[in-house]
């Protein structure tokens, strides 16, 4: 019988440890100043989708972010540079093209891109504006 009480203390205290130190441990709430991907995305998707901008405009993050001017880390909550606006701008034009005309969603139920970056920009930050030197019609095949 004294061990069975032993056993239930032992484990009560265990709980109570668990859920003492559980508290004490400040929490990470996400990611800040996140405008346009999901609240609750994953640091794993997060840095997915970040390298997508990186190879499909050939720049690296301090393209759209800065850095803190004190640690010199980098401050990806700041919204200092208007490259990062213009990317939020992009990433609602490529969720709209991929929504409404290739809508399929990956494991997390993100929507998978079909239309990216790379689609215009072929890894340079601003795009070919010229026009091709012959038109085409995709509608009759000419």
């Amino acid at each position: 019988m004294k061990i069975k009480n032993n056993t239930i203390l032992v484990s009560f205290l265990l709980i109570v440890s668990v859920i003492f130190f559980s508290a004490a441990i400040p929490y990470r709430d996400g990611f800040k100043n996140l405008q346009v991907l999901p609240k609750n995305i994953s640091e794993k998707k997060l840095d997915e989708i970040m390298h997508q901008f990186n190879d499909g405009l050939a720049v690296n993050c301090d393209y759209c972010h800065v850095k803190d001017s004190k640690s010199e880390d980098m401050a990806f909550e700041l919204d200092d540079k208007p490259e990062k606006d213009i990317a939020r701008g992009m990433i609602k034009l490529t969720d709209s093209i991929n929504y409404n005309y290739f809508r399929q969603y990956d494991k997390d139920s993100m929507l998978v891109w079909r239309v990216t970056c790379y689609t215009c920009h072929h890894g340079d930050p601003y795009p070919d504006t010229h026009k091709p030197a012959k038109g085409i019609n995709l509608l009759n095949g000419n």
